[in-house]
């Protein structure tokens, strides 16, 4: 057994070597971003678990800062499932309704796998970068680059590609500096105060999307381009029209050849 764990061990280390350095780029962060999904997932299930253990206890000693505080009855607390976020004690009071969250272990989950993606994105799109320029670079200096004028449809295509990953990554600082809701969430649905909301982010194209629901249990979704959706939009364009010319310069090549020999086909 232990001569076969070291055969499986020195095979699984062989092929890590075998690994070229872009691949060993592309992976690490990937992992990361596995690991953080991983924690999303937990955070669903600690969350789905708090409630149901809250519900099982009863509105008394799950929701103690109601019945402590102000004094509600807790027959008149009603717990709420707010997954991945824990649960929610609401109960109506004289002056309205009240309502206390409970996110638990939840809040921990979530910050740790956001970390963890943020910084395995910004290192993924580093390294998707670098592959793209460097492979850009390494065609125009090549002879498939020839003749200069040539060069302009490449250099479009290697803007357009640099700015999709920069526009992603300016997404989610948008998102981080706009994860509160200021100027995307209203503050009112239909006259009702809004009770809860997040704040999500799409990268493909770049867009903030604020859901929520209202007091009355009415649900909303705004969503709200910023300057990384044109951003990105602008790159796609500038590389699409880079990529036509460069088909255009292709085709035109063999013409331009074939009429520069024709006079000393002529001749022979």
């Amino acid at each position: 057994m232990e001569t076969n764990a070291r055969a499986a061990e020195r095979g699984f280390l062989r092929r890590i070597r075998r690994l070229s350095r872009w691949r060993v780029a592309f992976l690490l962060p990937s992992a990361g971003l596995v690991v953080a999904a991983l924690l999303h997932a937990a955070q669903w299930v600690t969350s789905w678990i708090s409630t149901a253990v809250a519900r099982t206890q009863g509105a008394a000693d799950a929701c103690s800062d109601l019945v402590d505080t102000l004094g509600v009855d807790p027959d008149a607390i009603a717990i709420e499932d707010r997954a991945p976020s824990g649960f929610v004690c609401r109960a109506s009071v004289d002056s309205g309704s009240a309502m206390v969250e409970y996110p638990g272990a939840t809040s921990a989950l979530f910050m740790v796998s956001m970390a963890l993606a943020a910084l395995s994105v910004a290192v993924l799109l580093g390294v998707l970068i670098a592959f793209m320029e460097t492979r850009l670079l390494g065609l125009y200096r090549s002879p498939l680059a020839e003749p200069r004028r040539d060069r302009w449809p490449l250099r479009l295509i290697g803007i357009g590609v640099f700015m999709l990953p920069v526009m992603m990554l300016g997404q989610y600082f948008q998102w981080y500096s706009k994860s509160d809701g200021f100027e995307i969430c209203p503050e009112s649905v239909g006259g009702d105060d809004v009770l809860g909301f997040s704040v999500t982010a799409d990268y493909l194209p770049p867009a903030l999307t604020c859901s929520g629901d209202s007091v009355t249990g009415q649900e909303f979704s705004v969503t709200q381009y910023g300057f990384p959706f044109y951003g990105f939009l602008g790159g796609v364009i500038v590389a699409v029209a880079g990529l036509v010319l460069l088909i255009i310069a292709r085709k035109r090549r063999p013409r331009v050849e074939a009429d520069q020999q024709r006079p000393w086909t002529a001749r022979d």
